[in-house]
């Protein structure tokens, strides 16, 4: 499989936080892994054999085609058979409304249900699986570009990097980021489409995703549990199994491949090279 990331333009950083691009031939098996739920929206093209995504509860399936894939709340199995060949714009969490894109929490919007979002898939389909495509895609992304006021993108920016301090709830988070928890959360459901307290939900399970993934600070899930802000294992295992669908020990096991390739993120402190 080959998986590689690009930088996003200057004047795309505060709102593509990279590019990927993917390229595997999985034969005529089904292949099916849990897409980790990261807090980042996600445009996909895809060139290669249409997959599909399924609801791990009920079971229900729909076509992962090219499209917008919103901010999830909950477990998504990514399935795929025969040639894979993505080229995907990862966009920061204030992305798509800065992109003219809706925000589409929870959902995947096929590409020709966006607005002029067909042209986007052909702009890139002669370059195929390559960089050039990226450039492309970067090149088309900028000229729909309708920035978000300077001071609103420092607000927001400036408290994803606090996600790393773990603060305990959306009031101190609003706290430390300077700004009153109610216009935090108003910020929040106009440029992102989610509430604070989910946000501050999914960092801390993406966290504690990175920890049972790698295990790096030794310890059963009780300790990686506490170092990542829960009360207890308890409380840990009941957001691993609402974002992930699965105990952490089965998703350690099985099912962890995408997770474990994509799941290190950039910092939003910090702008992209160009």
């Amino acid at each position: 499989m080959r998986y590689e990331r690009f930088p996003p333009s200057p004047g795309l950083a505060d709102y593509v936080e990279h590019f990927w691009l993917i390229e595997a031939d999985l034969g005529e098996r089904r292949h099916e892994e849990i897409l980790v739920p990261n807090g980042r929206p996600t445009l996909l093209l895809s060139l290669g054999d249409e997959g599909w995504r399924k609801d791990p509860h009920t079971g229900g399936e729909e076509p992962n085609c090219s499209g917008l894939t919103g901010i999830a709340t909950g477990p998504v199995l990514i399935g795929q058979t025969g040639q894979v060949h993505l080229v995907a714009a990862q966009l920061s969490p204030f992305g798509p409304a800065a992109l003219g894109l809706p925000c589409a929490i929870d959902r995947h919007m096929a590409l020709d249900t966006l607005p002029d979002g067909a042209p986007l898939l052909a702009g890139i389909r002669a370059a195929g699986i390559s960089r050039a495509a990226v450039e492309r895609l970067d090149t088309m992304l900028l000229a729909r570009l309708n920035p978000i006021p300077v001071g609103i993108v420092e607000i927001l920016r400036r408290a994803y990097a606090l996600l790393g301090e773990k603060p305990a709830d959306a009031r101190s988070w609003a706290d430390r980021t300077g700004v009153s928890e109610d216009r935090l959360y108003r910020l929040f459901k106009v440029h992102i489409g989610i509430s604070p307290k989910t946000a501050l939900m999914i960092a801390r399970y993406q966290a504690l995703v990175g920890s049972v993934l790698g295990e790096e600070r030794g310890g059963g899930l009780a300790q990686l549990a506490l170092l990542e802000g829960y009360y207890d294992q308890a409380h840990a295992n009941r957001d691993f199994r609402r974002f992930t669908g699965v105990s952490p020990r089965q998703f350690r096991q099985t099912l962890n491949g995408i997770a474990r390739m994509m799941h290190d993120g950039p910092d939003l402190s910090k702008k992209a090279d160009g």
